[in-house]
């Protein structure tokens, strides 16, 4: 499975790439701004704007993502980049707190016996496409995730081992190499572009996860394409 999954990922990036790095690039040039500029004048102040900004930023950027496979999964015509970010926003905060507490009850896992942590990890990998494909609740997220998951505990953990290791190794490579720059300019420039390009290929990992385990008998992506989906930039999606 690990390796279907990875392969059908690695299409998904392919073929969604333009779309992709553009939906995430344009939110991580705000977090990577606000994170130079914490990083320049470091005070409380701007530690939790950069905080706060990376952590919504990242739910945002990661429902985004969701949408944009959906729409090609299914069919549909493309949305358009502000349609994506307004769709996401309707389900932020059910995002958010459900990633609050999905942190919370990995934490206590890895403090009471390491082992718990692990597993929490696996079963509630798919909360983000839950929420916003099937549009569920917190609860209803969990609960469905640790569903799909149940049985499959161990290959779910190492594949989503092995795309945050992906996503980590690449994204440090890329930002290192705007090491040449001054501090303020690399933080903001590498973090944007790292993020732009490592971060889709995590959340289309997740789902396509999520359709393998609903959907095994058909393809995430279809063979043919729908008619071309046009600039990412049109006001509205073609008919």
């Amino acid at each position: 499975m690990i390796s279907e999954v990875l392969g059908d990922a690695l299409s998904v990036y392919r073929r969604l790439w333009r779309r992709s790095v553009v939906v995430a690039g344009l939110v991580f040039a705000v977090v990577s701004l606000a994170d130079a500029l914490s990083a320049r004048s470091p005070t409380y102040g701007t530690t939790l704007v950069s905080l706060l900004l990376s952590l919504v930023g990242g739910l945002l950027v990661q429902g985004a993502l969701v949408e944009v496979v959906r729409d090609l999964h299914e069919g549909r015509p493309p949305s358009t980049t502000r349609q994506l970010y307004e769709r996401t926003r309707g389900r932020l905060g059910t995002l958010l707190g459900a990633s609050l507490l999905y942190g919370i009850g990995v934490a206590l896992g890895f403090l009471l016996l390491i082992v718990p942590g692990f597993i929490a990890i696996a079963r509630w990998s798919l909360i983000v496409p839950l929420v916003m494909i099937e549009g569920l609740g917190i609860r209803e997220a969990f609960a469905r995730s640790s569903q799909l998951v149940k049985g499959r505990t161990g290959r779910v953990l190492a594949l989503v081992i092995v795309a945050n290791l992906i996503t980590v190794v690449a994204g440090s490579a890329i930002s290192a190499a705007f090491g040449f720059l001054p501090d303020f300019w690399s933080i903001w420039v590498g973090g944007t572009i790292a993020g732009a390009l490592t971060v889709p290929f995590e959340a289309h990992v997740l789902t396509v996860l999520y359709y393998r385990l609903t959907e095994p008998e058909r393809p995430v992506l279809p063979e043919t394409p729908p008619k071309s989906w046009g600039s990412i930039w049109d006001e509205e999606p073609p008919a």
